[in-house]
């Protein structure tokens, strides 16, 4: 294998289960916290042992409140899809609810 590889497809029908690493960048912001979870935990659920997911997203602070380039994009998102920013507590939640438990916010 490469050292990077991608693959084709609808991640909501099946993720790859052959790599180390799903990266979801720019994706969670798009849709709503129900379909986020079932996603993370499909993506857990497939990557091996010691895998990981990187989540690269504009994070809001926990309070909501900004910053401003953060909290105007997920302004945006609630008027043009369904979902918004989400703050790094509630990502972590999420993750934690599908058993990781190795969880870093950078």
């Amino acid at each position: 294998m490469s050292p990077c590889e991608t693959a084709g497809g609808n991640f909501f029908e099946q993720l790859p289960g052959d790599h180390e690493v799903h990266l979801l960048s720019m994706i969670l912001h798009d849709r709503d916290e129900a379909k986020n979870r079932a996603l993370l935990r499909r993506s857990f659920e497939a990557l091996p042992s010691g895998g990981a997911v990187i989540i690269s997203e504009l994070l809001v602070n926990d309070e909501k409140t900004g910053p401003a380039p953060a909290a105007l994009m997920s302004l945006n998102m609630l008027i043009v899809a369904e979902g918004r920013n989400y703050a790094p507590a509630e990502y972590s939640a999420w993750i934690e609810e599908a058993g990781v438990r190795d969880i870093e916010t950078v």
